[in-house]
C-alpha cells in the first residue's frame, strides 16, 4: 500500500513538471517563427517593388516612350537635381501642412460630434440622413463655391479638406458611442467611478479600435483632397507644380511630383500604423499579428 501511494505521489509530482514542459518549446520556436515570417514578407516586398520597376522600365521604352514617360533611372536623376532646389521642398512643405492641419481640424470637429451623436439614439436617428447625405457630396463638387468665397488660397484648402475628411472620423466616433456595452456602464457604475475614470478607463478604449479606422481614412483623404484641390484650384502645393509642370508638358519634373506625392501618402500611412500598433497593442487584432 506504502509503494502504491509512493508511486501514486511520484506520477502526481511529475504531472507538474511534465504539464510546464509542453509550453516550453513553443515559446522558443515563436521569436524564431516570427522573424523568419518577417524576413519572408521582406523579401517578397523587395520582388514585388523591383517587378514593378522593371514593367515600368519596360513600358517607358516602348509603348509609353511616346507619351514621355521616364524610366526610373531618368526619374531619379531629374529628382536627384530637382531635391536640392528650394521651390521643391516648399511645394512640399504646403501640401503636407495643408493636408496636417485640415485633418487636425477634421479630428477636433468630428470625433466629439461623433461621441456625442452615437451616445444618443434619438439624436443618431435624426442626423442619420444628414450624415449620409453630407458624406456622399466629393469634395471637389464644392470648389467653386468655395474658391468664391475664399479665393485660391490655404483657406480653400482647408475648408474642402475638411468637408471631406471629417465624414469618416464623425461615422466612426457614433459607431464607437454606439458600440459601448452596457455590461461596461454597469461595471463603471458598479465600481462608482468618477466620469473622468469611466471616460480614461472604459469609454476612450473601447472606442479607440473605430477612432483609429476612421483616422486611418480621413488621413489618406486628406492628402488627396489637399492635391487635387492645389490642381483645379491654384492653391500652392504639389497640386500646383503637378499642373504647371503638365501645361507645359515638362514629364519628368511632372512624375517626379507624382511619385513625390504617392511616397508623402505612404509616409503618413505608416505612421498611422505604427501609432496603432502602439496604442492598440492591447486589442485582440494587433496581439495576432505579434505572434
Amino acid at each position: 500500500m506504502g509503494a502504491v501511494i509512493d508511486r501514486t505521489s511520484a506520477d502526481a509530482g511529475a504531472t507538474p513538471a511534465s504539464a510546464d514542459a509542453v509550453p516550453v518549446a513553443p515559446t522558443r520556436r515563436r521569436p524564431r517563427a516570427a522573424r523568419r515570417a518577417r524576413a519572408v514578407s521582406l523579401v517578397q516586398k523587395v520582388v514585388a517593388l523591383l517587378v514593378a520597376l522593371l514593367i515600368w522600365h519596360v513600358f517607358a521604352r516602348t509603348g509609353g516612350s511616346a507619351a514621355g514617360v521616364p524610366t526610373p533611372a531618368e526619374l531619379v536623376e531629374t529628382g536627384s537635381d530637382m531635391v536640392t532646389t528650394g521651390d521643391y521642398w516648399s511645394a512640399v512643405g504646403n501640401t503636407l501642412s495643408s493636408a496636417l492641419i485640415g485633418f487636425a481640424l477634421s479630428v477636433l470637429i468630428g470625433v466629439p460630434i461623433g461621441l456625442l451623436n452615437g451616445s444618443f439614439p434619438a439624436m443618431e436617428r435624426s442626423t442619420r440622413f444628414v450624415i449620409d447625405f453630407g458624406r456622399t457630396i466629393p469634395g471637389v463638387a464644392i470648389l467653386p463655391v468655395v474658391l468664391l468665397l475664399f479665393g485660391s488660397n490655404r483657406s480653400m484648402v482647408l475648408i474642402l479638406v475638411m468637408f471631406s475628411a471629417v465624414w469618416p472620423i464623425l461615422v466612426q466616433a457614433t459607431y464607437a458611442a454606439q458600440q459601448l456595452s452596457p455590461q461596461m456602464r454597469q461595471v463603471a457604475t458598479s465600481f462608482r467611478l468618477s466620469r473622468t475614470s469611466r471616460i480614461r478607463d472604459i469609454y476612450f478604449p473601447s472606442a479607440l479600435p473605430f477612432l483609429m479606422t476612421g483616422l486611418r481614412i480621413s488621413a489618406t483623404i486628406s492628402l488627396l483632397i489637399t492635391i487635387s484641390s492645389e490642381f483645379l484650384g491654384g492653391a500652392p502645393g504639389l497640386g500646383q507644380r503637378l499642373y504647371s509642370t503638365l501645361t507645359v508638358n515638362d514629364n519628368d519634373r511632372m512624375f517626379v511630383y507624382v511619385v513625390t506625392a504617392a511616397l508623402l501618402g505612404v509616409a503618413l500611412n505608416w505612421v498611422l500604423v505604427a501609432a496603432q500598433r502602439r496604442v492598440l497593442w492591447w486589442h485582440p487584432s494587433e496581439r495576432e499579428k505579434n505572434r
